[in-house]
């Protein structure tokens, strides 16, 4: 099955459903040397190879890796050599602000290996699987209170290079309900979510003075899940491209 995978995989060809059955009947004795054959070994693994493969461009402690994963150490500590066996991750020496320290210390970080080849195949796989359609993002953002706009960007449109992936408006807004409401979004989907939460008023200030964060946003692939407001006719009106 391992082989099948592999040439699913090279063509570019997705057939999610068998793609699925090949993950769930995993067997733990295969051939180890094979990097395909280490990558679905676990659903921990499955959640940082998300958490990787949708934060291209970022490294990462392994404390880090840890605590945003919310991974166990050793759990985590295994998968995260496990993957970096198959390739997918690399270390990277990198510098660290330590607090009481005026010098920076080396630390040893984890990032995605974009000469990975099979790297394009493995993003779009991992998002059709992962639970993240507008239903599942709302019902966790729901908890924090009642959404004047909310707008997904990002990994959630498959642009994983785009800076922002959640943008968000509320009337009567708590950002310590609206990071909670995020992180329990961050641990159903695997990945982390950037976000810009803001009040109702200030989004349409925003939108009206063409400010480079709300600029960033709709002149690039979006999609609008909420908006109570008419954030869109605003949005128009200040000459956007939606």
């Amino acid at each position: 099955m391992v082989g099948l995978f592999y040439c699913v995989l090279s063509t570019g060809q997705f057939f999610c459903r068998d793609l699925w059955i090949v993950f769930r009947c995993y067997n733990h004795g295969t051939d180890m040397a094979d990097p395909l054959s280490i990558l679905f070994g676990s659903m921990a693994r499955v959640k940082l190879l998300r958490f990787f493969l949708f934060n291209p461009s970022k490294e990462f402690l392994f404390d880090d890796i840890s605590k945003r994963a919310r991974l166990v150490r050793r759990t985590a500590r295994t998968e995260v050599s496990a993957l970096e066996k198959a390739g997918v991750i690399r270390q990277k020496n990198v510098l660290i602000s330590v607090p009481g320290k005026s010098k920076k210390m080396k630390a040893i970080a984890y990032t995605l290996n974009k000469d990975f080849p099979e790297l394009p195949a493995l993003q779009t796989f991992l998002f059709e699987t992962a639970p993240i359609d507008a239903k599942s993002i709302l019902g966790h953002l729901r908890k924090a209170g009642t959404l004047d706009f909310v707008g997904i960007a990002g990994v959630f449109v498959r642009d994983f290079e785009q800076r922002l992936d959640l943008l968000i408006a509320m009337k009567k807004l708590s950002q310590a309900q609206v990071e909670k409401a995020i992180r329990s979004l961050e641990a159903e989907v695997g990945i982390e979510v950037r976000f810009s939460a803001m009040s109702s008023e200030d989004l349409m200030y925003r939108v009206g003075m063409y400010d480079k964060l709300t600029r960033d946003f709709f002149d690039y692939k979006h999609q609008v899940l909420v908006d109570k407001i008419g954030v869109k006719d605003e949005v128009k009106s200040a000459t956007y491209r939606m």
